[in-house]
């Protein structure tokens, strides 16, 4: 148990240097005393406003509270993977180049965003949504679009059977993976060598992966999570995959317990130091038309379990969503008010929260009979069958 966090970072995905320093977003993080993790593409490096807005960070006290979160463009895959590695090394050797260059304090860390190569498509079309919700001033109109997007994606079923299976022949590549644990390890080093830490960022199906010792699912995911001594490690766990995504079947107070079992376990394996938990999501991701929560006090509540629970470092993606906020200081003071002895232990709700998670570890016993399937061409009949409703 924990009073208060070390740090609180904001991701910031969608926010550009300009808009940074246009917005007032970065006179919120002093008066809160909080960090951003600003995404950082490869044209970044050459926007002016990039220097401009670190000098607008230095002015004010806070240079270190500017974590960069570097990122491929989407045609190159966006995340950190086994086939982006090369090129994801070079983006982050030309990051801290630029530090150097410009005269900035290297960062205390970059995140390492550990996830699967983004789907063009995909992008191209959760873009289009973000614009048209931004034009959407009206509650109410924002509800029906959410509304057809749920309808669309209810309609695609087949279309997302079909995408796991691409993605199986497409991913899973044994050689390939296991060549990319010593070359991320040599990007850890590389980034020693500059005075900086990596902070690696992944999902937590990827962390259920290391029981069987198999990694079928993080080689499914291209994604070295288990196989490299990362500095610190963040996993995403998002009330939105967990409460929406459910249909209310896991309540908040669930998903809290949840947060808890993971947290504790965490700080078992790294640490307190090492290990923490990005709550969300506040606003669509790259690729995402999920749902989002923006209640603060819903971030208050899952914040006291991780105090309880004696997490020291705290995440919330994202800071373009509480910045859309009608006051983001005070959202952001609501949400530092958590205490740990806010978080009530409930036993059955603990009970729950470890069969959910035994939920997520069938997914990777049940992944070499799906990997089977898919080599053998064995799903085309099982596939036939569904399309003429015989199954």
């Amino acid at each position: 148990m924990v009073e208060k966090f070390n740090r609180i970072i904001f991701p910031v995905e969608f926010m550009s240097p300009r808009e940074m320093i246009d917005s007032g977003a970065i006179e919120v993080l002093a008066k809160t005393n909080t960090y951003c993790a600003l995404r950082i593409l490869p044209k970044d490096l050459q926007d002016p406003d990039l220097k401009d807005m670190m000098i607008k960070f230095r002015d004010l006290g806070i240079e270190e509270h500017m974590i960069p979160w570097p990122l491929l463009s989407v045609e190159d895959g966006y995340y950190a993977n086994e086939i982006s590695v090369e090129k994801f090394s070079k983006l982050i050797k030309n990051l801290l180049e630029w530090y150097k260059i410009n005269g900035f304090i290297i960062p205390q860390g970059v995140l390492i965003d550990l996830e699967p190569p983004t789907d063009p498509k995909e992008a191209k079309r959760a873009t289009e949504i973000r614009e048209k919700s931004k034009l959407v001033k009206s509650k109410r109109k924002k509800k029906k679009i959410w509304k057809k997007i749920k309808e669309k994606s209810g309609l695609d079923k087949l279309e997302s059977v079909n995408k796991i299976i691409n993605t199986i022949k497409k991913n899973m590549n044994k050689d390939r993976f296991e060549a990319s644990f010593s070359k991320f390890t040599q990007m850890q080093e590389m980034m020693h060598e500059y005075g900086t830490k990596a902070i690696a960022v992944a999902l937590p199906l990827a962390y259920e992966d290391e029981f069987d010792g198999e990694f079928r699912i993080q080689d499914f995911m291209t994604v070295p999570v288990s196989q490299v001594d990362w500095d610190q490690i963040n996993y995403m766990i998002f009330n939105t995959d967990y409460v929406a995504a459910s249909k209310g079947i896991i309540s908040h107070e669930d998903y809290q317990h949840l947060l808890y079992v993971y947290a504790k376990e965490f700080i078992g394996k790294y640490g307190s130091g090492k290990s923490s938990i990005t709550l969300g999501i506040t606003n669509f991701g790259v690729a995402d038309i999920r749902a989002v929560q923006t209640d603060p006090k819903l971030y208050r509540a899952e914040a006291s379990a991780l105090l309880s629970a004696g997490m020291e470092d705290l995440g919330i993606y994202a800071l373009d969503g509480i910045m859309k906020q009608k006051n983001p200081v005070a959202w952001i003071e609501t949400v530092k008010k958590a205490k740990a002895s806010d978080f009530k232990i409930d036993p059955e709700k603990i009970q729950f929260a470890h069969e959910i998670r035994r939920l997520f570890r069938a997914i990777d016993f049940i992944s070499p009979t799906l990997q089977y399937l898919v080599e053998s061409e064995r799903y085309k009949k099982i596939l036939r069958l569904a399309i003429m409703g015989k199954l």
